[in-house]
């Protein structure tokens, strides 16, 4: 533990940054383990089609109300295929979250990691430890999806 907080005295932005990135990049393996990339393709593929038929038939009420039914039934199939990886690691991440915190706010008593110097309304005069790992947990995921082919 006494090296944890050392590490994250020592730079709070690197520390950050790479624990964003472990904890990403297990999420995105999870992600692409729990999930067939087979259906998800294969509905991607008919949602697309889908928005083809409806810019076509935009002008025949009838035929765009079964269209959106079949768009619906496909967006529901693709939610259960996410749903089951979101479940999974939901519990998880809270808890690395509010180890998070409290390796950042309580033992090593870091306030912000970055500061712009300025002090603006709603966000204050930096970012914490949270809106950091926000920040480059979303950038790491965008780079690990498009690495995993998601």
């Amino acid at each position: 533990m006494n090296f944890l907080i050392s590490f994250v005295q020592w730079n709070p932005l690197i520390s950050i940054i790479i624990f964003s990135f472990i904890i990403t990049l297990i999420l995105t393996f999870l992600y692409k383990k729990l999930i067939s990339k087979e259906k998800m393709d294969e509905l991607k593929g008919r949602q697309k089609e889908l928005r083809e038929k409806m810019k076509e038939n935009k002008d025949n009420p009838e035929k765009l109300s079964e269209i959106q039914k079949e768009m619906m039934q496909a967006s529901m199939a693709s939610m259960k295929l996410t749903f089951k990886p979101m479940i999974i690691t939901f519990i998880p991440i809270l808890l690395l979250i509010y180890g998070l915190r409290k390796l950042y706010m309580d033992w090593a008593n870091i306030g912000n990691i970055i500061s712009w110097g300025t002090n603006l309304p709603v966000i204050g005069n930096g970012a914490g430890w949270l809106l950091c790992y926000i920040f480059f947990g979303f950038a790491f995921s965008l780079i690990l999806r498009k690495l995993f082919k998601l």
